[in-house]
């Protein structure tokens, strides 16, 4: 199956199968697919329409997939079992990897960048992810499990070794920690996408800095 998956050129997207065995025809109707519900949203989206950019009929969908739900889990599950879950750990683990020497205040703002890079790269994805996980169980599941979960697990034991070396202070929980790093920047991103006109012409890695900045020593002033 040489396609990679529709819409998407990302490194942790890559040219394999997104459930073990498929035949052509299923791998077209999960590509087709992905690539409506990207478009349109999957509330949207109708069989009619992923078989016709499937160039099948509507039919033939029915004869692999009972309905357009399991569509929608055989097609996102698998991508975020085995590429984008190990990606956002595996890229995280070696950005700490690489620059464990560095202050801690360079590589949050790298680990910022990183990761505001990877979301604006795959975002048209996980929005669907996002939006559907709210109403499918056996989605959220596997976001929690294989994606959320594990890339906390990294940004914790990070904390937790610059706590040891001295440069966060010992006595806050990690977790609290890691919810005001991410809070802040969770924020900057839908401030992003909500109220552009804030933003425009604003230096993104100063704002970066900035959250950084507030993070590390607060808003009050020094005397």
């Amino acid at each position: 199956m040489p396609d990679q998956v529709p819409t998407f050129q990302h490194s942790w997207i890559g040219d394999q199968s997104l459930s073990g065995e498929l035949t052509d025809k299923q791998w077209k109707i999960l590509k087709a697919a992905l690539t409506v519900f990207t478009e349109k949203g999957y509330s949207a989206s109708t069989t009619s329409e992923i078989a016709r950019v499937a160039g099948v009929a509507e039919g033939t969908i029915f004869r692999h997939f009972k309905t357009k739900k399991e569509i929608l889990l055989a097609t996102l599950i698998p991508l975020m079992q085995n590429f984008i879950g190990p990606g956002a750990t595996n890229s995280l683990h070696d950005l700490l990897l690489e620059n464990d020497n560095l202050p801690m205040e360079e590589v949050l703002l790298l680990i910022l960048e990183d990761r505001q890079k990877h979301i604006a790269a795959l975002w048209p994805l996980l929005r669907i992810v996002l939006l559907e996980a709210n109403y499918h169980p056996e989605l959220k599941d596997v976001l929690l499990n294989n994606v959320v979960r594990k890339v906390q697990k990294s940004f914790l034991v990070f904390l937790e070794q610059r706590q040891r070396k001295g440069e966060l202070r010992d006595d806050l929980d990690v977790w609290k920690l890691m919810c005001s790093i991410f809070g802040g920047f969770v924020t900057y991103l839908v401030s992003c996408t909500l109220f552009p006109e804030r933003e425009q012409g604003k230096n993104n890695r100063q704002e970066l800095k900035v959250i950084v900045e507030l993070f590390l020593r607060g808003a009050q002033k020094q005397t």
